[in-house]
């Protein structure tokens, strides 16, 4: 099992090399966690609305809420629409072609999420 924050911070991470890079990764790491408005959790997906996010001294709760480690998660974002999500998929070709069909849709991220991915900020 995985808590729903190292999901996030991989999901981000992967989305930011699958997007344009326009600002570095910590950055984009940092102001994709902090313009959360509200978060859904389950088991196999993470739904999130982005907007003004955090204020000062505010925290989204769940984070350590646990979601499934096996199979393959794929992020979706719609930056235009400004929300994102994150689904489970029971194998890495399901996830593939996941991915490969919502990249067909437009203007949005979307990637398999790289478990393996470590982020520690500054590093």
């Amino acid at each position: 099992m995985l808590e729903v924050r190292e999901l996030l911070i991989k999901a981000f991470a992967s989305a930011w090399r699958a997007g344009n890079q326009k600002i570095d990764r910590d950055t984009y790491i940092n102001s994709s966690i902090n313009v959360i408005n509200s978060i859904q959790i389950q088991p196999e997906m993470i739904y999130a609305e982005e907007g003004q996010g955090l204020v000062d001294g505010e925290k989204l709760d769940h984070l350590e809420d646990l979601v499934r480690a096996d199979g393959s998660w794929v992020y979706y974002g719609v930056p235009a629409e400004n929300f994102f999500l994150v689904t489970w998929m029971p194998d890495a070709q399901a996830a593939r072609e996941k991915v490969a069909a919502l990249q067909q849709e437009g203007d949005s991220i979307a990637c398999v999420v790289d478990l393996a991915e470590e982020w520690r900020p500054g590093k």
